[in-house]
């Protein structure tokens, strides 16, 4: 029996609701412990606290706050190695997971069974 003290958890930054039905597709994929935050100034603090095994910011390319979120993440000896999927809905040649310095990035419309395939990937490493 899967138990909340052994359940993946995944911390999602969700700007302007845009994650929602992704998020009910990342539950149909696997039973996680989902924590969602539309701050993305509270995201560090609350990884700190509930140490997620992945993190996944939805984010506009042009951004920047997405890149200081990253780089917050490897900075921190505590939360450097967490895996983070960056999503966004452009298209564009600042689209690269160098940029964010995440583990994978994710152009909209999402294909789910390649992102729930990743993420268990990423979580498994």
């Amino acid at each position: 029996m899967d138990t909340s003290s052994n359940k993946k958890k995944i911390l999602i930054l969700d700007k302007n609701s845009r994650m929602l039905s992704v998020i009910d597709d990342i539950m149909y994929y696997g039973n996680f412990d989902i924590h969602l935050t539309y701050d993305p100034n509270a995201v560090y603090d609350k990884a700190k606290i509930i140490a997620p095994d992945l993190v996944i910011l939805d984010y506009l390319i042009a951004d920047q706050d997405c890149i200081m979120v990253c780089q917050d993440f490897r900075n921190d000896d505590q939360l450097k190695n967490i895996p983070i999927i960056v999503v966004t809905a452009f298209r564009t040649k600042m689209a690269q997971k160098e940029v964010y310095k995440c583990d994978a990035l994710f152009v909209k419309p999402l294909d789910m069974e390649l992102l729930a395939s990743r993420m268990e990937y990423l979580m498994a490493s």
